[in-house]
């Protein structure tokens, strides 16, 4: 899909300084749906620490469908090429741009299971269960590390980039744990919620692509919305935000087929 390329030096280098408004702001929303069946969520297997981790059955989380097939767990992202400059960020997000943002081990499973976070900000791995717990994060822009956090603990870390995809956060002595952390540098991200809708506010206006990502399907290639198919084997999809406006894209339909290969 084509992107928006600014060709102006000038223009560039005022986007790094970040003092570039934007001609208005809008906001984009809409639904994931699942055409199709997908299999229920598989138990998980627990092996240690029973006591902890078999307080509440724990179910692999990658793939949550709704009883209307709303998808869960899908990530909405500006997508940029790499000469492009970030989007102007609204006055909104600049009370946020330093809050920390917390990722817990709450009875053996990752809460959230998908983080969103930026690089100004930092990101608390709590333990809030009465056993150790390690976080292991690899990415690619960012070096992995591998951290032994206590019981009642809290491990502290800033990402200095922005990752192309989702980290994959694990725990070494627990296997079955995953979760994902997206790391970006624009505020301009939304993780779809139980129901499958998702939301993104105050969004420069223009025309924008979407990077579409699933924790259980990867890049989102093929999709129906607006009632028409649309392709791209890395999810791209583009977007017009309208000064003042919210541009509902409805329902968005994920084959299920693309979601269990």
């Amino acid at each position: 899909m084509k992107s928006l390329h600014f060709s102006s030096a000038l223009l560039l280098a005022l986007c790094a300084c970040g003092i570039v408004s934007a001609e208005g702001w809008g906001t984009i929303k809409g639904k994931f749906v699942v055409d199709g069946k997908v299999p229920p969520p598989a138990e998980l297997n627990i092996t240690k620490d029973k006591a902890v981790c078999t307080k509440k059955k724990l179910f692999d989380e990658n793939l949550l469908v709704g009883p209307d097939g709303g998808l869960k767990n899908v990530c909405v992202w500006v997508s940029l090429g790499r000469r492009d400059p970030q989007p102007p960020v609204h006055p909104s997000y600049e009370g946020t741009a330093n809050e920390a943002i917390q990722v817990d081990n709450l009875a053996c499973a990752y809460v959230p299971h998908v983080a969103v976070v930026r690089p100004s900000q930092k990101v608390e791995f709590t333990n809030s269960d009465p056993i150790a717990h390690n976080f292991k994060v690899d990415g690619f822009a960012n070096n992995p590390f591998n951290s032994l956090v206590p019981a009642g603990g809290t491990y502290e870390h800033q990402f200095t980039s922005e990752e192309r995809v989702p980290m994959v956060a694990s725990c070494s002595i627990h296997p079955w744990m995953t979760g994902y952390i997206v790391c970006k540098e624009s505020p301009y991200v939304a993780v779809s919620a139980e129901d499958g809708t998702f939301e993104i506010k105050n969004m420069p206006a223009g025309e924008w692509n979407f990077q579409f990502w699933h924790t259980s399907g990867g890049y989102l290639g093929e999709v129906t919305m607006g009632g028409k198919k649309e392709k791209d084997r890395k999810g791209e999809y583009e977007v017009e935000v309208e000064d003042g406006e919210t541009t509902d894209l409805g329902v968005i339909t994920v084959s299920a087929d693309i979601l269990t290969k």
